[in-house]
């Protein structure tokens, strides 16, 4: 079996989107069973069986005072009961997909995520660490690399991914290296704490990702990279497939690199979900 689970509707931004919105116009909006139908069909042609939509939690009004950057309350705009419902009804119609949402890590907010994510049926809950503080690991208009560098970012992001795993809010990690993304890789000396937030998170029992999408940025590589993935393997980490596609035509993007991957890592297996309890289920290889 083949699955994405990590999918946007949208892409990011707010010119990006004007400049698609001509496209799921047409199929009557962003959320209708037609535009999603156009990721699945995506799915199928690349032998993807199943799909989740995690939309960025940030791009809900629920959330605009969780964070302080601008750019977050400017994207707070949705109503997020509104489009867990416009997803049921898709499934409803037989669209074979999930119920998800992409959750940002923000230490302290640990009882609003918690509350939040109560108030939905998900069926699967990505964790993501994109914030140090108010500075972004992947934002360019908000980097974090210019005030802090290349070893404090990694190894803040390293203690928070540690955190997040600890916390028990999520079924999945996602992007677990994304500090990479522009093309900076982990200072040597930083292994002993990746070692630490690998243990982490196998203690924790949450997946990780295995993503095709840092190929469709600078880093051009694979989340994670092979020798992390590696160590997450050894760890009895498990794993999820996903593109983080945000249009229809990125859906399962590269998969046969990422698929080699996990052989090559050792993985036989992918998880699956089901109201966030996983299973786990043979990988088809060809």
């Amino acid at each position: 079996m083949l699955t994405d689970y990590h999918l946007h509707l949208q892409p990011d931004g707010p010119e990006a989107r004007e400049a698609d919105r001509h496209r799921w116009d047409a199929d009557g909006g962003p959320r209708t069973p037609a535009w999603i139908g156009r990721y699945v069909d995506s799915a199928r042609a690349r032998a993807v069986e199943e799909i989740a939509i995690t939309e960025h939690v940030h791009r809900f009004a629920e959330v605009r005072d969780w964070h302080p950057n601008p750019w977050w309350q400017a994207e707070a705009t949705e109503d997020l009961t509104a489009h867990c419902a416009a997803l049921q009804a898709a499934r409803d119609e037989g669209l074979p997909l999930l119920v998800g949402i992409e959750m940002d890590w923000i230490p302290g907010r640990e009882d609003d995520i918690r509350a939040l994510l109560a108030s939905q049926a998900f069926d699967i809950v990505l964790g993501s660490v994109h914030w140090l503080g108010d500075l972004a690991v992947d934002h360019p208009d908000y980097p974090c690399w210019d005030s802090l560098g290349p070893e404090e970012t990694w190894g803040r992001y390293l203690d928070e991914l540690a955190a997040a795993a600890g916390s028990g809010l999520f079924d999945v990690l996602a992007h677990p290296d994304l500090p990479k993304v522009f093309g900076t890789p982990m200072p040597p000396g930083l292994e002993p704490r990746r070692d630490e937030a690998i243990a982490a998170i196998a203690d924790s029992g949450l997946a990780v990702e295995c993503s095709s999408a840092g190929l469709r940025t600078p880093c051009k590589a694979l989340y994670p990279d092979p020798d992390w993935l590696r160590a997450f393997r050894e760890a009895g980490v498990p794993v999820t497939l996903s593109s983080d596609a945000h249009r229809p035509e990125d859906v399962a993007r590269d998969y046969p690199t990422a698929v080699a991957a996990l052989r090559g890592a050792g993985y036989e297996t992918i998880t699956r979900f089901r109201s966030r309890e996983p299973e786990q289920v043979e990988i088809r290889w060809a």
